[in-house]
């Protein structure tokens, strides 16, 4: 029998997918599966009814969400030979969209009962891990103003990115080290991808693999407003690699320094925002370190 638990974020997205033991019962024969759902009900929840589940001896244990609540479940199946499920209900979804999980809950179920896995890479930020991608500069504060909308939308998404070009001042300086040399920056986004997609089908790396053992690097140098909006429209068209301001490199490890400080300097993680305290960052690849579900 097939030990299978469901950790489910109910708030990820619109709000309107219903993932319960009900429906739930309907997908999974009780005489094969033996079936376990929890509620993940704040930020850091999933991570430990993960940890938990775990210890119960769950063999799959399947994220209902975002790319947070992926973030949080995937985090701790690091390195070990439990799988990854993805149920994908969050707003942007770039990790699923990246591993062509569908969305559709008849679909998904039978992803999760085929068995066909992938092994991936994982990125790590200061040890800590991210699977999708990560971003220092604007990403982040439209993240920052995505949260505040309190919606979990794409026309919010394009509120918050609005606003953000509206608002968004850099003057933050970073040395970076990577592939052997060392650039300085005043970059409008700094990028760091693992995977294809950002969520909503929009991508600044769209060659990116999860199974390379390498990271793709974005670097989008200071913009004015008018450049900003060129940029938007070039990313929209999937013609970004035109534009001159925007350098992409493939790396197995990079340095960040910070050259000032900042009493609050923002970080974007799979789409999950942090509050940076370090004035360094080391990102690093750990290769096939994850085994996922997919179809």
């Amino acid at each position: 029998m097939k030990n299978i638990h469901f950790i489910v974020n109910p708030i990820a997205g619109k709000g309107g997918a219903v993932m319960d033991m009900a429906t739930l019962s309907k997908y999974f024969d009780q005489t094969e599966y033996q079936i376990t759902l929890k509620v993940s009900d704040y930020a850091g929840h999933a991570t430990k009814l993960t940890k938990a589940s775990l210890n119960d001896g769950a063999k799959i244990i399947v994220a209902c969400g975002g790319d947070g609540t992926i973030n949080e479940v995937a985090s701790c199946l690091v390195h070990t030979n439990v799988l990854l499920g993805i149920v994908p209900m969050g707003s942007g979804n770039g990790l699923a969209e990246s591993l062509k999980i569908p969305r559709n809950i008849k679909k998904v179920v039978q992803v999760i009962k085929g068995g066909k896995t992938n092994r991936i890479d994982v990125a790590m930020v200061n040890g800590r891990p991210f699977f999708s991608n990560m971003g220092i500069g604007f990403d982040a504060k439209v993240i920052s103003n995505y949260n505040s909308c309190g919606q979990r939308r794409l026309w919010a998404y394009l509120k918050a990115v609005i606003k953000s070009i509206k608002d968004f001042k850099n003057n933050e300086r970073i040395k970076v080290e990577l592939n052997g040399k060392t650039y300085n920056t005043n970059p409008f986004m700094f990028f760091v991808s693992n995977s294809k997609v950002m969520g909503y089908d929009i991508s600044l790396t769209r060659m990116a693999s999860l199974q390379d053992g390498l990271l793709d690097v974005v670097i989008i140098d200071n913009l004015t407003r008018g450049e900003i909006l060129v940029l938007g429209f070039f990313v929209l068209l999937r013609l970004n690699q035109y534009l001159k301001k925007v350098k992409y490199f493939k790396v197995k490890e990079l340095k960040l320094a910070f050259e000032e400080k900042c009493a609050d300097r923002l970080m974007q993680a799979d789409g999950e925002l942090h509050h940076l305290n370090e004035s360094e960052l080391c990102v690093t690849i750990e290769e096939r370190a994850l085994s996922v579900l997919v179809p």
